[in-house]
């Protein structure tokens, strides 16, 4: 079975068309500042929202959470992504809200709920611990443990 795509989780979370899945987005993840003036850009600039448009047909077929640090990273160095209005007004999406749409949108895999139980503790789990071992190794890991004996 393949994990849910982004976009089909937005749209069906969303109750809307797949057809309006980047409007959608791209209102909910810009700037509150842009909303209003995001009707005068286009004309002084015919493609302004290319960046933000491309980068959200890049995420639609996102499965993966952590899968978006790429995306933004893109997203930052887009040629289109360049200028005054863009970098210090902010006038274009936020990758932050557009994370957190990605967040609040994809189910979180087993995978991903036990690595972020892990960071929020602030520690990975190298070992295992074999809690029905009686020898004086139990707190390592079978592999290593078989390179103690070897070695």
């Amino acid at each position: 079975m393949s994990s849910p795509k982004f976009a089909d989780c937005f749209c069906a979370k969303n109750n809307i068309p797949r057809e309006d899945y980047a409007r959608a987005v791209f209102n909910r993840a810009l700037y509150r500042r842009t909303h209003l003036v995001k009707w005068l850009l286009p004309l002084l600039h015919t493609n302004y929202f290319t960046a933000d448009y491309d980068m959200i047909y890049a995420v639609e077929s996102l499965s993966r959470r952590r899968d978006f640090t790429m995306e933004a990273h893109r997203f930052n160095e887009h040629p289109a992504n360049r200028g005054w209005l863009r970098r210090t007004l902010c006038l274009r999406i936020s990758t932050a809200r557009l994370k957190d749409i990605i967040r609040e949108t994809l189910p979180r895999s087993t995978e991903q709920r036990s690595s972020e139980h892990n960071e929020s503790r602030g520690t990975v789990v190298p070992f295992e611990i074999d809690a029905g071992s009686t020898d004086g190794d139990a707190h390592l890991h079978p592999r290593l443990k078989a390179a103690v004996r070897v070695g």
